[in-house]
């Protein structure tokens, strides 16, 4: 009996060095490889930002739920030494329209709006001289076919605040078309700003006040904000330019803020808080009671540019679906991107505006790394 207690004791032992000595050999095996993806990370990372002298920048990159790098790189403003963290706060330009657009479908999955409910119905006081405005449809401001033209000037230097700042903007326009809607795509910032409005007038609501509740806040992004004005002086950066004649970097007189030009361009965010709302948008891509809202915006919705969802940017890499955004403005430049198939969200955000495939280098770059993990 003690010699088969013994040769018990002993197989049990046995395997319980065995089971601990591999399962310390895959933790190290995996610490090393998760260790040798952030220095390759960093390194693709540095390397861009002296090729093209950025001066700060941050990125957040998640995976099957989890953040699993935020990071922020070089300074907030080049005259100070204050640096660039996970948490500074960037203006994001136009992926901005990926909220505004959220907010719409969310409102079309309360029944509060229909996607083909046209634009006259839900606003009628707008004014227009041209009958081709009684076409458009929400779905049309939502994918670039309305019609309606871009905005040739921000004036960013009116610096509007007031609560009342967009339904004064929308309503003094008179509208007038480019083409027939549903027959072209032609990228309107206007149209997101109507969108906006639509979102004002349907939920009673202002736009700022709606999507700081029921977006925002609702993922955590408690510093994030679509009026720069109420952001802490200690999370803000600088907007950067370089002369065209000296080539010297500098500061802009002027950071891109108007209240009137929310929707389209003002959301105010970090790394890490777009992070979070981009695990929060990829679960729901998995939840079949949201397949007529979130999904239906990731889905090509013009037959002659396969590259527009409604709202989203759509394109591949790898052979694989990537969705998102891509963000400009005078200061700043902005990526988003997420591969929906494999889980995966990147985002980068930069205080200079002198260049634009810097952010696809990057993201593209560590996307693959990621996809090859």
């Amino acid at each position: 009996m003690e010699k088969k207690l013994l040769r018990l004791t002993t197989i049990v032992l046995i395997i319980f060095l065995s089971h601990n000595t591999a399962s310390f050999g895959q933790k190290t095996e995996n610490n090393e490889s998760k260790t040798s993806f952030l220095i390759k990370v960093d390194s693709i990372v540095t390397n861009k930002m002296n090729q093209y002298e950025i001066p700060g920048l941050s990125i957040g990159l998640v995976q099957n739920g989890s953040i699993i790098y935020s990071k922020g790189y070089g300074v907030k403003s080049i005259k100070s030494d204050k640096l660039v963290t996970e948490n500074t706060i960037f203006h994001t330009a136009s992926i901005s329209k990926l909220f505004t657009a959220v907010a719409i479908m969310d409102l079309i999955s309360q029944k509060k709006l229909n996607i083909n409910d046209k634009l006259l119905d839900v606003l009628p006081e707008l004014k227009y001289d041209d009958i081709r405005v009684r076409n458009i449809t929400i779905k049309n401001l939502l994918n670039h076919t309305s019609g309606i033209p871009d905005i040739n000037n921000y004036h960013w230097s009116n610096n509007n605040q007031s609560d009342d700042s967009l339904e004064k903007y929308i309503l003094k326009i008179n509208l007038k078309l480019d083409f027939e809607p549903s027959s072209e795509y032609s990228y309107s910032n206007l149209a997101y700003d109507v969108l906006g409005f639509i979102i004002e007038r349907v939920s009673n609501s202002n736009f700022d006040d709606y999507l700081k509740k029921t977006i925002l806040d609702k993922n955590e992004m408690y510093s994030s904000e679509f009026r720069y004005f109420k952001i802490p002086d200690s999370l803000k950066t600088s907007p950067h330019s370089k002369n065209r004649i000296t080539r010297n970097i500098y500061i802009r007189k002027t950071y891109p803020y108007t209240r009137e030009h929310s929707p389209s361009s003002t959301l105010n965010s970090s790394s890490k808080e777009l992070s979070k709302w981009m695990i929060s948008f990829l679960k729901t891509l998995d939840n079949s009671d949201l397949s007529n809202s979130n999904n239906l915006m990731i889905k090509p919705s013009f037959d002659q540019n396969p590259y527009i969802g409604l709202g989203f940017q759509l394109g591949s890499l790898n052979s694989k679906k990537k969705i998102g955004h891509y963000g400009g403005d005078r200061g700043f430049r902005s990526y988003l991107m997420m591969i929906p198939e494999e889980n995966i969200g990147l985002v980068l955000l930069a205080n200079c505006d002198y260049n634009e495939d810097f952010r696809q280098e990057i993201l593209h770059s560590i996307a693959k790394l990621m996809l090859n993990k």
